[in-house]
């Protein structure tokens, strides 16, 4: 019986049982068929889970990220909290005991660059993360989000756009007055699906062959620390679901804000709040002619590690 090593982290968390959940699998022997990876990350049915398949040289790893659903070529909350496990706890048991300040995951849109500002503490280091350039899309009026999404018109933030990012996966900035207006969101499956279908967003008619997510955002906030709260939302296995911290979504955001507010931007985002998985996710980048440099990172808690049998 073949068995295969796992963890399980928390990922943009402070605390344990935070943030957003991760089953990480160490994977070298590229022992696992597709098939495999996909009945297990359905079984684990966290927002990902990924397998690490192969290690260039200790410092770059081949790396597959799957949603209960099927395979997804990029996601934010799974970068940081594989890069973790490399650094604490594959590297070690590789015999590397000094850390390197950066890895690099290779994805399947693209290598990603991680980097970890305290390699001597990976424990408690903050892991960054390097995105890709954004690609900024389509916008979509105000009026058309409340008549279509059923949101109240006097909810969303007229003064400021809302447009389709990508950084590997597409998602549409909405912004919301306050924090009222967040608490209170309030999205029917029918009509999220309906309103990507119209505009060939939905997984069974995009190109891609994913479905593109709505992340809201408002400036008043929980904590002073923080200067954004805020939340995402998707359709996935038949159900409309919320992410707790979305590495990727605030990849796009940060693109959003140096696009239409200016940079340098260096602040902290807060999400998950609101189905009470607190997330702390950093943000850092600037803007320069059409060169963007898009930075998200956060910090990890280790959960537990196991067997599984195959």
């Amino acid at each position: 019986m073949k068995r295969i090593r796992f963890y399980i982290v928390d990922v943009f968390a402070s605390n344990k049982y935070e943030g957003n959940q991760l089953a990480v699998f160490i994977d070298l022997d590229d022992a696992l068929s597709d098939e495999q990876m996909q009945r297990m990350a359905t079984e684990i049915n966290f927002a990902e889970t990924t397998f690490i398949k192969s290690n260039r040289n200790n410092q770059q790893f081949g790396v597959r990220i799957f949603t209960p659903e099927h395979e997804v070529p990029f996601a934010g909350h799974p970068s940081i909290g594989t890069s973790y496990v490399i650094a604490n706890c594959l590297l070690p048991e590789l015999g590397i005991s000094n850390v390197p300040g950066k890895l690099v995951l290779e994805l399947a849109h693209g290598n990603i660059a991680i980097t970890i500002l305290q390699p001597d503490i990976p424990l408690e280091s903050v892991f960054f993360m390097r995105q890709v350039q954004p690609e900024f899309r389509e916008f979509f009026t105000h009026e058309a989000v409340s008549e279509e999404l059923g949101i109240p018109f006097d909810q969303l933030d007229t003064s400021l756009p809302v447009q389709e990012i990508s950084t590997g996966l597409p998602y549409i900035i909405i912004p919301l007055k306050n924090l009222a207006s967040m608490n209170s969101l309030f999205l029917q499956y029918d009509s999220f699906r309906d309103f990507l279908l119209t505009r060939k967003k939905y997984r069974t008619n995009s190109l891609s062959g994913h479905s593109t997510s709505l992340f809201f955002f408002t400036s008043e906030t929980y904590e002073s620390a923080s200067s954004y709260n805020t939340r995402m939302r998707l359709l996935e296995n038949g159900r409309l679901s919320e992410d707790a911290a979305t590495g990727s979504a605030n990849g796009c955001f940060l693109a959003y804000l140096l696009r239409h507010l200016g940079g340098p931007v260096d602040l902290t985002v807060e999400q998950g709040f609101q189905i009470n998985r607190k997330s702390y996710i950093y943000l850092t980048g600037r803007a320069e002619a059409e060169n963007y440099e898009i930075n998200v990172g956060g910090r990890t808690q280790l959960v537990s590690e196991g067997t599984w049998f195959v």
